[in-house]
């Protein structure tokens, strides 16, 4: 097996064996409920439930807070519904269905374990893992996807908002039950021959006509029914194709355009319609903005103030609902990308690997990408103006199943394979990041074994 883990991971969460392989995203359906309990007026550690009034379970957790030299005690409240807060606006619990199971690991193991379909859904059926997008291709010719998650039945009583606060003081809210993993979105094998997941809708997956029907699964449940960025693009990028081949695969992986229409949380609309003339103060930005292809690399000009933008707005309506930026907005926001030009490098004729830097070390480069274009790039603050690069784009694997052999399979981390500044490794595939390539791997123990530089058992 190779492929990706987390930190801590004792088994491969996605990669590829020697058979079949998958790949997660991250998914949003209800994934956790909240209800407040009803507390009886006379004992603030009772809670009504079914008219009767039951004991909060309590303990006592020592904590160690970093700086302090004594350990803080802290109580902790149990009600049936889960782990349970008492907050100046009321007795909330939260009832989170990743608490009731602890076999992922034993999951991703049997999914590991997989030698064709049939034993990697049989793995899911398990329905452990709490969460995740999970697109599977083997050598077989199978393609199946599944919006995964562990989802209760949800009383489908109308008077009880899922998506809100729910009363914690009733049976008909206290869920037990859990739904199988055929309840859940999933495709197998469409007609369209391809599926995708930018972690966008389950409903949104492949060409339209094949699509899932949102409306006949429970609403309850959550799930996501809208497009981003990058799933707007691949569907603009697979209009009108009838075959792809690897090389067309590679180019959709590594598009770094965003679509026609954009999917943000707040449009810019407003901005980008200005006529640049009636402000002479911020003319130069505002055309730079207009004049941009949308594309994330890093000698444009556009994406430069496209990144500053998305940030400065981004923290200002922080917190309220999606909407255009009102004009006024708009050219405080110009002016305030101007005044962080010249304040930071004197100058406003900047482009994207100015301002953004792939950084490890004190080796800082410049780097493409934006949020949410297919090659994402999401960034912090850094030195002197500059932002650094700290998610998105990161480890990549491609991966062929031919007939007859082992797949074909190649790879690059960000960075390295080691986090040890020490390392040869340390950032030896920085540069192949940059440039969009990638490495032969391979699943053939005898050539590991003959190219290897150690050997080792673990702990020796």
């Amino acid at each position: 097996m190779l492929g990706g883990l987390l930190a801590g991971g004792c088994v491969i969460l996605h990669g590829t064996n020697e058979n079949l392989g998958w790949a997660h995203t991250v998914n949003y359906p209800d994934k956790i409920d909240v209800f407040q309990l009803q507390m009886n007026p006379a004992d603030n550690d009772q809670y009504k439930f079914d008219d009767q009034w039951i004991n909060l379970e309590v303990k006592r957790a020592r904590l160690k807070v970093k700086g302090i030299p004594v350990t803080i005690g802290k109580k902790i409240y149990w009600s049936k519904y889960g782990p349970t807060l008492k907050t100046k606006k009321g007795v909330f619990a939260m009832r989170i269905p990743a608490l009731m199971d602890i076999r992922a690991m034993e999951e991703w193991y049997r999914m590991n374990k997989a030698r064709n379909f049939t034993e990697f859904y049989r793995a899911l059926s398990m329905t452990s893992l709490p969460m995740f997008n999970i697109m599977y291709a083997d050598r077989y010719d199978t393609i199946f996807y599944i919006s995964n998650a562990k989802l209760p039945f949800r009383n489908p009583d109308p008077q009880y908002n899922w998506t809100s606060t729910v009363p914690g003081n009733t049976s008909a809210t206290l869920w037990t039950i859990f739904k199988s993993v055929n309840a859940l979105p999933q495709y197998i094998n469409p007609v369209s021959g391809y599926l995708f997941n930018t972690n966008h809708s389950p409903f949104l997956a492949t060409d339209p006509k094949y699509n899932l029907d949102a409306n006949k699964f429970d609403r309850n449940d959550g799930f996501e029914r809208y497009h981003n960025n990058r799933s707007q693009r691949v569907t603009e990028l697979m209009k009108g194709v009838d075959k792809i081949d690897y090389a067309m695969f590679r180019r959709i992986k590594f598009d770094q355009q965003l679509p026609q229409q954009l999917k943000y949380t707040y449009s810019i609309d407003s901005l980008l319609n200005l006529n640049a003339g009636d402000h002479p103060e911020v003319k130069e930005i505002i055309t730079a903005l207009q004049q941009w292809d949308h594309k994330a690399v890093v000698n444009s000009k556009g994406a430069a103030i496209f990144l500053l933008l998305y940030y400065y707005v981004a923290d200002k309506l922080a917190g309220t609902a999606p909407r255009q930026l009102t004009i006024a907005e708009s050219i405080e926001a110009c002016r305030h990308i101007q005044e962080h030009m010249m304040k930071n490098f004197g100058r406003t004729d900047l482009t994207l690997g100015d301002v953004q830097k792939l950084v490890r070390g004190n080796d800082a480069r410049p780097a493409w990408g934006l949020p949410d274009v297919l090659t994402a790039a999401f960034s912090e603050p850094y030195i002197n103006g500059q932002r650094k690069v700290n998610s998105g784009e990161a480890y990549i694997c491609l991966v062929r199943y031919p007939r007859v052999g082992l797949p074909i399979i190649e790879s690059v981390n960000t960075f390295g394979a080691s986090s040890n500044p020490g390392s040869k490794h340390y950032k030896d595939q920085m540069t192949m990041f940059q440039n969009q390539e990638t490495k032969k791997m391979t699943l053939d123990k005898k050539e590991v074994l003959q190219k290897a530089e150690r050997v080792y058992h673990p702990g020796k």
